[in-house]
């Protein structure tokens, strides 16, 4: 999952627009005016992670220790957000080892 986080991330905060033979990043402060604030990026990010836990707890694709330490890892990032600290809670939420279910999809 991490290894996806920094092209993800750039698509939703850059707006760029390719001129004839480069790329211009348009409208600077009109890209900051609309980008949502950190906080709601961790707050996404948590509704994310809460959602594949839960849905591989239901599979049972994860063993106890897994899914232990994927908990801890979310409960960390949460910490991290709920701190103020929003760059580096998102950097936690990141790099939680889980991905969405292999054996089913459940919604």
């Amino acid at each position: 999952m991490a290894s996806h986080s920094k092209p993800l991330r750039a698509r939703i905060y850059v707006q760029a627009t390719v001129i004839s033979c480069g790329l211009l990043v348009t409208g600077a402060s009109q890209a900051m005016a609309e980008r949502p604030p950190l906080s709601a990026a961790c707050r996404a990010w948590h509704g994310h992670i809460a959602s594949l836990i839960d849905q591989h707890r239901i599979a049972h694709e994860l063993d106890d220790d897994q899914l232990g330490e994927v908990i801890r890892l979310f409960y960390e990032a949460q910490s991290t957000c709920s701190a103020l600290r929003f760059d580096e809670g998102l950097t936690l939420y990141e790099a939680i080892p889980i991905g969405p279910v292999a054996s089913r999809p459940l919604r």
